[in-house]
């Protein structure tokens, strides 16, 4: 996926459709290109089924409505899928169903249409290939319509009072939605709903086993499902050429920002849409690469591992949190001592003269240099648990938008962690002049370029060189000899490692005494200078073990 910076961050925005009032007159939504997925939020209408009457009174609507689908919209957005958020149901008799290929009902809640001919849109759909993922409330629409509990496999019951956690225990691992999930999983909180599907036409894929009930509440319930040995939370079913899949989660509002719970609907999604099969290997999930609103992350065992900021309101791309082997993130992000350090991060410090690092005073609350750093372009390709990441960049005065000095075109290479947790990160920079260059640190406190802000428990690491010794007794470069600077936990043996590959004969790697800042700064010795067309490439590589 390749796109301007500014592209993305308005193509995020305008991803969402329009959402009506209750009564609003039927209208087809606006053509903004082909729809992937329509995220439906219907939920204000309630009509009796057997009788035709449409009552005004008495639909519940969930909070996390309109936040579960703009969070649905943003991730799905963020890797591949057009979204359209929605409660008009003229859609279903628009144009707009011809790119379809899932509905995701988002916590709707009684009458799904306004008319038949919608109604039997819908069901012509998944009956021709289409796909739905139902959440949480919407197994209570169409209530009294017999098609429709035969259609979803089980229909809304009535809920226990008091909320509880989902142990992921009795689970189909090898669908790919629970696949995605760590082995031993806990959904941590939630209004449990007694759907009771059919046992006989549906695939069981979470059971809230009979004994994880709590007491009190399964005083109020005796039986559950008999043949499974507890309540069905999750299954999934075919519906003519289409798939179908349920979810009883999802009433907090809170969850929906989840990385765990945004996985695995975009896992059921792709489930649906015919994108997965139908098992996969059951092992436990390994280190998976996903695409975020921000720019891409690392997850293993449910747990970030590494996140790479692309777009962030500093316009300095960043790698934060970064953690160690078990677990700890040991990059600081705008601490407040340095609100302009960001974990592992690339920046100049002087440009011509001008400030590219840190915030013009006064500093509070501005994090705007006098320099600008900007994201031109850039390109995320993930491979497994890894990933290779490619920016066009440029840097230039604020005060002339446009003007140009320095171009970079950037690629950071992320490697899948191996069974003990350990990577490597390699980022390299080519830099070409497009005017008079100065690159400068301003000695003798110098600093500039590539460089990693850590945690303050790093101090307590062991801080050792490659090739030579940094001074561990001030703030200052070290040896020229010196390559790579180590830290390394005493109790543990897990630390990191950064290393300046082939440095400039200026380059010297520059270090705090306590532990927490290391820094290859690439203009030491003496400024940089450059015609319009020269050219130098930095190169670097970050060990974490």
């Amino acid at each position: 996926m390749r796109m301007g910076f500014v592209a993305a961050a308005m193509a995020a925005i305008l991803a969402g459709g329009p959402h009506l009032a209750a009564g609003a007159q039927e209208r087809v939504p606006p053509a903004d290109g082909p729809v992937d997925v329509l995220v439906y939020t219907r939920w204000q209408y309630v009509k009796n089924q057997k009788t035709g009457e449409v009552v005004a009174k008495g639909a519940y609507h969930h909070a996390s409505t309109e936040q579960g689908a703009e969070e649905v919209r943003r991730y799905f957005t963020a890797n591949g899928l057009k979204c359209l958020v929605t409660d008009d149901p003229a859609f279903f008799t628009s144009g707009a169903m011809k790119s379809l290929k899932l509905v995701l009902l988002c916590n709707c809640n009684h009458e799904l249409f306004a008319t038949d001919a919608q109604r039997e849109a819908f069901y012509s759909f998944v009956q021709g290939g289409g796909g739905v993922l139902a959440v949480h409330s919407s197994s209570a629409c169409e209530r009294g319509s017999k098609r429709f509990r035969d259609f979803l496999g089980g229909s809304f019951e009535r809920h226990y009072g008091k909320h509880q956690a989902v142990p992921f225990r009795h689970a189909d691992r090898s669908h790919p939605a629970i696949a995605c999930l760590p082995k031993g999983y806990v959904w941590a909180d939630d209004e449990i709903y007694l759907n009771h599907p059919d046992e006989e036409h549906v695939r069981p894929l979470l059971v809230l086993d009979w004994n994880d009930v709590l007491e009190e509440s399964r005083k109020t319930d005796k039986w559950g499902c008999p043949k499974i040995g507890g309540h069905v939370l999750e299954w999934c079913k075919t519906y003519g050429k289409g798939r179908i899949y349920y979810t009883a989660l999802g009433h907090n509002e809170k969850d929906w920002g989840k990385m765990e719970w945004q996985l695995h609907l975009l896992e059921a999604a792709k489930w649906a849409m015919g994108g997965r099969p139908d098992k996969v290997d059951a092992k436990p999930v390994g280190a998976t690469v996903r695409k975020t609103i921000e720019g891409v992350e690392c997850v293993k065992d449910g747990k970030t591992v590494w996140k790479f900021n692309v777009a962030n309101r500093e316009n300095k791309p960043f790698v934060h949190p970064l953690c160690l082997p078990d677990g700890r993130c040991f990059t600081d992000a705008r601490p407040a001592d340095h609100p302009w350090h960001l974990g592992l991060w690339f920046c100049w410090k002087y440009i011509n003269g001008l400030n590219y690092w840190e915030p013009r005073k006064p500093a509070g609350g501005n994090l705007f240099p006098d320099g600008m750093t900007v994201v031109k372009d850039f390109k995320i390709a993930p491979k497994g648990g890894a990933c290779d990441v490619k920016l066009s960049m440029w840097y230039g005065p604020r005060a002339e938008p446009g003007k140009v000095l320095l171009e970079e075109e950037r690629t950071v290479k992320f490697s899948e962690p191996d069974a003990k947790g350990c990577y490597k990160i390699r980022s390299t920079h080519v830099f070409t002049a497009r005017d008079n260059v100065t690159l400068d640190c301003r000695r003798p406190v110098g600093y500039g370029g590539f460089s990693l802000r850590m945690a303050m428990f790093m101090r307590e690491f062991k801080m050792s060189g490659v090739g030579g010794e940094p001074d561990q007794t001030k703030n200052v470069g070290g040896s020229k000899e010196l390559t790579a600077v180590r830290y390394v936990d005493p109790k543990t043996g897990h630390g990191v490692e950064m290393k300046a590959l082939a440095p400039l004969e200026t380059e010297r790697i520059y270090t705090w005494a306590d532990h927490r800042y290391v820094n290859p700064v690439p203009i030491y010795d003496k400024p940089l200078e450059l015609a319009p067309g020269e050219k130098f490439t930095l190169d670097y590589e970050v060990t974490v073990f």
